[in-house]
């Protein structure tokens, strides 16, 4: 069994931006990538806990990527209303390619770990996929610049457990080959919610809004920590319409 993982740069919450501070006018801030103890063996904090420290961090909603595992619709609807906040589903896919954030599939099944069969069902079912932390080391198969665009809708250009800043060299990357640039904390502990989120121009009342603005790249990559935690600038500004 796997022990909880000990993220490196854990942050005290009191010391992340606020997030009304960089909330887009009229929009919403997710945080696109975290992990409860209940479904994914090396996280050290329950899906409850997560909710809670993500409505208490002001945040608009939060999205359960457990490892090649989905909530069910049930249980999604029963902690979004017994925390009277916004829960979205997702998985974090162990691919042949690296880990791949999904939304907006109905159920796991282990042909979703081999990228191609991904991509024609992710297509399929009017999903998304999103390449998990790109600045990450990862053995196998490295795509190319012609494999993002044809395998993801969007690429994790800030990790909460990574340095890269808003703006570096994947968000650039992200923006030229016109996939959508994102943000999530991925948090294995509570507190690690909040430390990076995806902005959106409007509401989200489900995962389906989610997918749409990241379908249409209307998103946004916010980092709200400090400044000193890695000694370089780390807000994003906030998300407006063209």
């Amino acid at each position: 069994m796997r022990r909880p993982r000990r993220g490196p740069h854990l942050i005290d919450p009191a010391d992340l931006a606020d997030a009304d501070s960089v909330r887009p006018p009229g929009g919403s801030l997710i945080d696109m990538h975290a992990h409860s103890s209940n479904l994914s063996r090396d996280s050290g904090v329950s899906v409850d806990d997560l909710i809670a420290q993500a409505k208490r961090r002001g945040l608009d909603a939060i999205c359960l990527t457990e490892h090649n595992a989905l909530w069910p619709d049930a249980q999604i609807r029963e902690l979004s209303e017994r925390h009277a906040f916004t829960v979205l589903p997702g998985m974090e896919l162990g691919t042949d390619v690296g880990h791949v954030l999904v939304f907006g599939l109905p159920r796991y099944h282990p042909e979703l770990l081999e990228i191609e069969e991904l991509r024609r069902i992710v297509t399929a079912e009017g999903g998304v996929a999103v390449q998990a932390h790109p600045m990450r080391y990862r053995p196998g198969r490295q795509p190319g610049w012609e494999d993002m665009r044809r395998w993801f809708d969007g690429v994790e250009v800030v990790n909460g457990d990574h340095s890269d800043t808003v703006g570096g060299y994947h968000h650039t990357q992200a923006m030229e080959l016109g996939l959508a640039p994102v943000g999530g904390s991925d948090a294995h502990s509570r507190q690690a919610v909040g430390r990076v989120a995806t902005a959106v121009p409007g509401y989200v009342a489900g995962v389906y809004d989610l997918v749409r603005y990241i379908a249409e790249r209307r998103t946004q990559p916010v980092d709200m920590r400090p400044p000193r935690s890695v000694g370089r600038p780390r807000r994003g500004r906030p998300l407006r319409e063209p």
